[in-house]
């Protein structure tokens, strides 16, 4: 079974998570991306698998960074179902055809423009038609009730807390290996939350997938809120201006209505017009009103008593555009509430560019304001903000008040988790990389459960008793050409997010190739050629600038009399002869073979205990032997290779060993930062966007290589072959596809 993070990793949108076993693929969630320009860009590319492949979606709750992208799935070809609560799917019928309006309202301004100055025209994510398609393919479902949706497929959804109808989804997957729970836990909402009843405690799973929006932060007590909120509302209204609250149509508008309608029945707050400017709020609200099965017990006891959180003195629903016009001739003593909670969208922009200039006004802020978003930018404090193409200066007063949020924090978070035994791991997601980082050791410490923070677009191998990071989703087999024999690796930091072996280190006997083989550099082992020289540069027996001559006198050829140390290593004809003369001046100084110095001084204090220059005949066990390609045949190259390597190639290692080289050496734990330009000046070169990267080509008979850093991204791919075909293809297709990451 894998598992796919398609999106909320080391971010909190984008919620997608691809569960494949047998013959079946399933999504968690497909939701769409906010934020930074990089990631709302994810919305609009291809999927990364194919919509017509997935047999089934099973949607935690209707938030749009949850269920957003379930139009443009069905719009690519997808027609199974979609599980979700009975109100999850009757809040949709409002959430998804007003995200489709959004999207065509967006491209039909874009596209005004476009025609204006002749370019082609864009087309939207996916329309009200493609929309409404969707909601035909919704399978409500109730709480607490174990349903097989797919041989060896069964899930429950249990109260999530969060916003009404969310779940939590316990997963139980039955391969041949035995059965396999995870516990998805959506969004997670906190204890004693408005309207909705308390989270779910479980016990017993495998692996947890939680979110961690707050999971570094603790949210005021409600009681603690419902008096900050007072004093917001009674300061700006003494000071004669309008307050406005940012606030998603869905949950949070509702949360607020309560609040509002508890400090007004106990006269904390003085009379005051309220307006919910946002249609989808509306529409949302009568949602609420039908399931009122799923409110807490305080809830439904204010219905009975005739005082409902949704209907109170002063509260208006305004719908039309000219409505809302009209709000921004209102100078003062009104509360407003619209949409979207993070101000990148809706009628809260219009507001906000009336208000914000007036010192008398105010803006609340009671939820999460994502990175790059207008939201976040007034909690961080910015003077002046644009709005729809027009600066506006920043003089309200901004406010937030956390414990609104409808996300469980540190303490709730921990308390759910503190109640599972024997999880083998916990995947943190749905949280800023920080955050969830944080979090996630957090969870380590206090909890004792090891924890995983998966990248964006990772894949999980897991199984009963084991969980493998196989790397990265989209890097599909397809990309390898068949030829290819050997093994790819690629790193981000320390974090290894993909890991391929390919075909066979000994085709005679049938040993295949595994991630811990070794195999020969050839030329690309003149990288340690260079850091011999650099070692006893640092030592003063020379500089990369001293003249050849003056460190070995005795044989030195014509051809070198002139030349430097570091234009021994420039490229150009001649190269191999050139570092086997650095290596016999590194041997005149060193006192030792190279070999033995290159093993005494760099691969034993970097730890590569599987790499070295070994005799032909006494490979260790785990070496690949060379293929030359002979027409249909695989001839051996074990006479076009030397009897051993030396400065000028031959070395052979592991690409876990190289990962090991390459850290220690940017780090400085090899060569000092004096001599390190020196060592990596012919290595270097510049990537397509302008990055310094240092890259390591080795080719031979029966053999390829190349090992390559990006250090301002920490991004490292190595690929070894014990062949000559394809590395050059596969190495560019990696770049290509780390450049889009």
């Amino acid at each position: 079974m894998q598992l796919e993070f398609l999106g909320a990793a080391e971010t909190v949108s984008g919620s997608c998570f691809l569960l494949r076993f047998g013959i079946y693929q399933v999504l968690v969630d497909c939701g769409m991306f906010h934020g930074p320009r990089e990631l709302k860009e994810r919305n609009y590319g291809s999927f990364p698998f194919n919509p017509l492949e997935i047999d089934a979606v099973i949607l935690t709750h209707a938030h749009i960074d949850h269920s957003g992208l379930l139009p443009k799935l069905v719009k690519h070809g997808f027609s199974g179902p979609i599980y979700a609560t009975d109100a999850t799917a009757d809040l949709c019928t409002i959430m998804l055809p007003d995200s489709a309006y959004i999207q065509e309202a967006e491209v039909e301004r874009k596209n005004r423009r476009l025609s204006r100055q002749g370019k082609p025209l864009l087309e939207p994510i996916y329309t009200k038609a493609d929309a409404d398609k969707t909601l035909a393919q919704f399978r409500p479902m109730v709480y607490d009730e174990r349903v097989e949706i797919l041989p060896g497929l069964a899930i429950r959804m249990r109260d999530a807390g969060h916003i009404l109808g969310a779940a939590l989804v316990e997963v139980w997957v039955t391969e041949e290996g035995g059965t396999v729970k995870l516990v998805f836990s959506g969004d997670m909402g906190n204890l004693d939350q408005p309207i909705v009843q308390d989270p779910t405690f479980l016990q017993d799973a495998d692996y947890v997938i939680v979110e961690s929006t707050y999971g570094t932060r603790l949210h005021q007590d409600r009681e603690n809120r419902r008096e900050r909120l007072a004093e917001v509302v009674r300061e700006t209204m003494a000071r004669g201006g309008n307050l406005l609250i940012p606030a998603f149509a869905l949950g949070r508008t509702q949360d607020l209505l309560h609040e509002l309608r508890k400090l007004l029945d106990a006269g904390e707050i003085p009379p005051v017009k309220v307006y919910v400017d946002s249609p989808l709020a509306t529409s949302a609200t009568e949602i609420f009103r039908k399931h009122q099965a799923f409110f807490d017990f305080e809830t439904r006891t204010m219905l009975e008593e005739g005082r409902s959180p949704f209907e109170f003195a002063g509260l208006h629903y305004t719908q039309s555009v000219e409505d809302s016009k009209r709000l921004n001739d209102i100078r003062g003593g009104a509360i407003i509430i619209s949409a979207s909670g993070m101000c990148d969208a809706g009628r809260i922009k219009h507001h906000l560019r009336h208000n914000l200039w007036r010192p008398e006004a105010a803006v609340l802020l009671i939820g999460y304001q994502a990175e790059g978003t207008l939201g976040r930018q007034l909690q961080d404090g910015a003077k002046e903000v644009r709005i729809h193409g027009e600066q506006v200066r920043v003089r309200a007063k901004i406010h937030t008040i956390t414990g609104f949020s409808a996300h469980g924090d540190r303490e709730a978070l921990m308390g759910w988790l503190g109640e599972f035994k024997d999880v083998k791991r916990v995947f943190v997601v749905h949280g800023e990389k920080s955050v969830a980082r944080e979090f996630a050791q957090d969870i380590t410490d206090k909890l004792g459960l090891r924890t995983i923070v998966p990248r964006l677009d990772e894949v999980f191998e897991l199984s009963p008793n084991t969980v493998e990071r196989l790397g990265v989703a989209g890097f599909s087999e397809a990309q390898i050409d068949p030829a290819f024999a050997g093994v790819i690796k690629v790193w981000e930091g320390q974090e290894q997010i993909f890991s391929g072996t390919y075909g066979f280190a000994s085709r005679r006997f049938a040993v295949p190739n595994t991630s811990n083989t070794r195999f020969n550099m050839a030329s690309g082992s003149r990288i340690f050629t260079a850091v011999a020289a650099a070692l006893l540069a640092d030592e003063g027996k020379f500089t990369f600038n001293t003249p050849a001559l003056c460190c070995l006198r005795d044989g030195l050829p014509p051809w070198a009399r002139d030349l430097t140390i570091a234009e021994l290593f420039s490229d150009g004809e001649g190269l191999e002869q050139r570092l086997e003369l650095v290596g016999r001046i590194v041997e005149a100084h060193a006192e030792e073979p190279f070999a033995a110095f290159a093993a005494a001084r760099i691969f034993t204090p970097v730890g590569m205990a599987s790499t070295g220059y070994y005799l032909l005949n006494q490979l260790p066990e785990g070496t690949a032997v060379g293929y030359l390609s002979s027409g249909s045949e695989w001839v051996e190259n074990i006479l076009a290779v030397p009897l051993q390597g030396g400065p000028s190639g031959g070395a052979y290692t592991t690409a876990d060993d190289l990962h090991r080289f390459w850290w220690a050496l940017l780090g400085g734990d090899l060569v000092s930062e004096a001599v390190l330009p020196e060592v990596l000046r012919p290595f270097a070169s510049r990537t397509r966007n302008g990055l310094t990267s240092y890259t390591v080509w080795g080719t031979g008979p029966g053999s390829s290589m190349v090992t390559s850093v990006i250090p301002a991204l920490e991004q490292e791919v190595t690929i070894l072959s014990n062949g000559e075909a394809g590395t050059g293809d596969i190495y560019q297709t990696l770049m290509d596809f780390l450049e889009k990451r």
